[in-house]
């Protein structure tokens, strides 16, 4: 019967430190208790929020995450937000294949079309993720791309060619 009331008073404990504002340091809270980040309050010990999505694509991840193979070439980089496009040079048109790589936040797709076909493309997020689409020369007929996205996506984009092709 006493291990009841212990923890009965221990969770009194608890409450009673939190309300007043003075938690202690190693105090936890019990029975589901927790807040979300986003209701926690600064000088509380609470969880920070998180990192806020990018609205600038100057904060977004570089595309490259690792180095390109030696040799290849960059065709195109840009940074945008919503719609946007490229023509690239013709000596993409006769590589066997071009990599796409992307990064982009927003509540919607990204995505690379070429005579109204679908290219490459993602959903967004918050931007940490880092996408890449191998293009092969067959579906390379037009070299002029369209960037589909609603204006509220922010993207950098970077498109290479392989060494030697």
């Amino acid at each position: 019967m006493k291990l009841p009331l212990l923890a009965a008073g221990l969770s009194a404990l608890v409450l009673v430190s939190a309300c007043s504002g003075e938690a202690h340091s190693r105090a936890t809270a019990t029975h589901g208790a927790t807040r979300s980040p986003a209701e926690a309050t600064p000088g509380t010990g609470a969880t920070p929020s998180p990192a806020r999505t990018p609205t600038s694509p100057d904060r977004l991840p570089d595309p490259i995450q690792s180095s390109l193979p030696v040799g290849s070439k960059t065709l195109y980089t840009k940074a945008g937000h919503g719609k946007g496009g490229v023509t690239l040079p013709a000596s993409a048109g006769k590589a066997s294949s071009i990599t796409v790589m992307w990064t982009c936040a927003g509540p919607s797709n990204f995505d690379v079309i070429a005579t109204g076909k679908r290219l490459a493309g993602s959903q967004c997020g918050d931007g940490t993720g880092v996408f890449t689409a191998e293009i092969p020369h067959a579906h390379m007929q037009d070299l002029a791309w369209k960037f589909s996205a609603a204006d509220s996506v922010v993207w950098r984009i970077v498109v290479t060619q392989p060494p030697g092709k």
